[in-house]
């Protein structure tokens, strides 16, 4: 024999002694009971009833501002290395694209990394310039 207990809306319990069948047949009963529940509060949970209890979702929308602003910037770096000669627009892909050491290049050009050094600094310096240029 097994117990089930069970409580009234008032709040008051009552013990009943039930066979072994018809207590699986309650267990079975209670536990489609709460997977039932379950489904259904799943199911409703709306994104406003998260948000009003303190669950926040990253918004993954782009900022249209800083999309532009990037797009912008882009384009005017891509009009300032135009303005470079073919030797030193090479240089500026090794060095930032191509990611290859100073050492490297000067290697393979036959010069030392000092010069290689010297000659990023006077890209950058004439890149500098361009960009002011084209943002006034």
């Amino acid at each position: 024999m097994q117990v089930i207990i069970y409580k009234f809306v008032d709040g008051t319990t009552n013990a009943v002694e039930v066979t072994e069948d018809i207590y699986l047949i309650h267990l079975e009963l209670s536990q489609q009971e709460k997977r039932n529940h379950w489904k259904e509060t799943r199911r409703h949970t709306s994104l406003y009833y998260l948000m009003e209890n303190g669950i926040d979702f990253e918004d993954k929308r782009i900022d249209i501002f800083a999309e532009i602003v990037r797009k912008e910037n882009a384009e005017r770096v891509h009009r300032a290395l135009l303005t470079l000669s073919d030797k030193r627009r090479d240089l500026v892909h090794k060095v930032y694209y191509e990611e290859m050491s100073y050492r490297a290049i000067a290697e393979q050009i036959g010069v030392t990394h000092t010069a290689i050094s010297q000659r990023m600094k006077t890209i950058r310096k004439r890149l500098q310039k361009e960009l002011r240029d084209c943002s006034i």
